[in-house]
């Protein structure tokens, strides 16, 4: 399944939350009837924005709780997920004892990547490409602290210009693409790049982040801070790229030629 969604460089794309919205708790369901109505109307002006800001923070921070809690959210492509019900544990349990048995390594090496590749969506398939040559990407978190400086809850996480050179069009959900490709081995998060200045300094004005704190600020009334990192693909993520992209180099090819050199 392809991305098919148009993107709007122009603010967080609040529509693609939509699906999540008619998931949410009643307040959240309010607020989105509330945002929806506001917009019928031109003179909602300035309000309607943070309020259609506050109605796409709470769905992440819902988002990020249901994460926490173990439980599975909305997939932001839209996909449904077969059902297990007719799955016999059991049986998924011997086949695997089965194949851990296996004494080719090529061939369970081979398994065991496929089972990887299997876990990632068209986007993340993307940006894996782009970074397959090695590259280090800047990458940030937003924060929220109190006024006095005690206490930190981080409001977005990965924010990365990776996902825009990689010709993603879902930009709102790199952060989450991301954060999914860290939790399987193919990143490694390292500290900021003092190399990249002009890079970070772009990323800061991205709109997605620019909301996340105007968010902080304005409607949680904390102080916002932005933490600096970077990413690049793991030992793991690079064996990966060449098993799956043998002969490819970083592959603008493979990208369809949407991705660029400049950072």
């Amino acid at each position: 399944m392809s991305d098919s969604f148009d993107s709007d460089d122009n603010g967080p794309d609040y529509g693609s939350h939509f699906d999540t919205a008619r998931r949410a708790p009643l307040p959240l369901l309010a607020l989105h009837r509330v945002a929806l109505k506001l917009a019928e109307r031109p003179v909602a002006g300035l309000g309607l924005r943070a309020l259609r800001r506050a109605e796409s923070w709470m769905l992440i921070e819902l988002k990020q709780r249901l994460e926490r809690s173990g439980g599975a959210p909305p997939d932001p492509l839209g996909t449904t997920a077969e059902s297990d019900s007719d799955v016999d544990p059991a049986q998924i349990m011997q086949a695997l004892l089965r194949a851990s048995r296996g004494t080719d390594q090529n061939a369970i090496e081979h398994d065991f990547y496929v089972r990887v590749l299997r876990q990632l969506n068209p986007s993340q398939a993307r940006i894996l490409v782009l970074m397959s040559d090695g590259g280090v990407w800047p990458m940030v978190h937003v924060c929220a602290t109190s006024i006095v400086g005690t206490g930190s809850e981080r409001i977005l996480s990965y924010a990365s210009s990776a996902g825009k050179e990689a010709g993603v069009l879902l930009r709102a959900q790199v952060p989450h693409f991301l954060a999914h490709m860290d939790s399987l081995g193919l990143l490694t998060v390292g500290a900021q790049d003092s190399e990249q200045e002009p890079a970070y300094e772009i990323l800061e004005a991205d709109t997605l982040v620019r909301d996340a704190m105007a968010y902080v600020t304005e409607d949680l009334n904390r102080h916002a801070q932005i933490e600096r990192c970077s990413i690049r693909l793991s030992e793991f993520g690079l064996a990966l790229c060449a098993a799956a992209l043998p002969g490819h180099g970083v592959s603008s090819a493979a990208l369809g030629g949407t991705a660029s050199d400049a950072r």
